[in-house]
C-alpha cells in the first residue's frame, strides 16, 4: 500500500467521524401518552424523572464536566532499555526529557467538575370536560395577551400554533408565549405552551437559564413543534 493511498484512506476515515459526529447531534426521542392524549419529540438527553407518566410529566438533563482523569506517570521505561541497541538509547532520552520538563513546569491542576442548573421539559394535563377547549383556548389567550400588552409585561411573542405556522399541533388548539428577557444569564428561563382539546387543557413548560437558552433554544423549539394532541386511551 503506497503513501497515497494510505493518505486517502486516512481523510476517509477523518470524514466519516465527521460525519457521525453530525448525524449523532440534535438527536430526539418520541414520547407518546396514550392515557393523557399528547405526543411530543424530546432531546435525547433529557430523561423522565420518576417511574412512569403522570399528570405532571417532567424529563430533565444537568449539563456538566467531570474531572479529567490524571495522565499515568512516565517511567521513562527504566530498567527495559537496558541501554541495549538504538530503541533503549531513544527510549531513556524520551524519559529523560520528559522528566526534566515536568520538574521545571509548574504542576497543572486537574479541572473541577462544573455543574450547571438542570434544563427540563414539563407536560401538566387537567380534565376539564364540562367546558368547551375553544372557550378555554380563548379565555386564555386573551389573559396572557392582556399581560403582553400591559405596561410591564411577564410574557412575549405569543402565536397561535396552527399548521400554517409549522406546527404539527391537530385534533385541539395551542399556542405558545416566552418569559421577558432577562439581565442577568443565570436567571431561570421558561417558555410556554398552552393547548386544549381532548377535553383537556395541557400546559407545556421549558425551562432553564436564560444563558443556557443560548444551546437549548433551537432543541426546545423542536419539541414545540412536534407537540401534537391524539386520540386518548379509554376516552368517553
Amino acid at each position: 500500500m503506497n503513501t497515497k493511498t494510505i493518505a486517502a484512506i486516512t481523510c476517509l476515515g477523518v470524514f466519516a467521524g465527521t460525519l457521525a459526529a453530525v448525524a449523532q447531534s440534535g438527536e430526539y426521542v418520541t414520547f407518546e401518552s396514550k392515557k393523557y392524549g399528547y405526543s411530543i419529540k424530546l432531546p435525547k438527553e433529557l430523561k423522565m424523572e420518576g417511574k412512569e407518566e403522570d399528570k405532571t410529566t417532567s424529563w430533565s438533563f444537568q449539563p456538566g464536566s467531570t474531572p479529567a482523569a490524571a495522565p499515568a506517570a512516565d517511567s521513562g521505561d527504566k530498567g527495559k532499555s537496558g541501554g541495549k541497541g538504538l530503541g533503549g538509547v531513544v527510549k531513556g532520552l524520551t524519559g529523560a526529557a520528559k522528566g526534566s520538563a515536568a520538574a521545571k513546569a509548574p504542576a497543572a491542576e486537574s479541572p473541577k467538575q462544573e455543574l450547571e442548573p438542570a434544563v427540563g421539559i414539563y407536560v401538566n394535563w387537567v380534565w376539564m370536560p364540562d367546558v368547551p377547549s375553544n372557550t378555554l383556548f380563548e379565555t386564555n389567550k386573551k389573559s396572557d395577551q392582556q399581560d403582553i400588552s400591559s405596561p410591564d409585561p411577564n410574557y412575549k411573542d405569543l402565536v397561535v400554533m396552527d399548521k400554517k405556522a409549522g406546527y404539527a399541533i391537530e385534533g385541539g388548539s395551542a399556542y405558545r408565549y416566552k418569559e421577558k428577557d432577562k439581565k442577568d444569564p443565570a436567571d431561570i428561563h421558561r417558555w410556554h405552551v398552552k393547548a386544549f382539546g381532548n377535553k383537556s387543557f395541557y400546559t407545556l413548560g421549558f425551562t432553564g437559564t436564560y444563558k443556557q437558552f443560548e444551546k437549548w433554544a433551537p432543541e426546545f423549539e423542536e419539541s414545540i413543534k412536534s407537540f401534537k394532541l391524539i386520540p386518548m386511551k379509554d376516552s368517553k
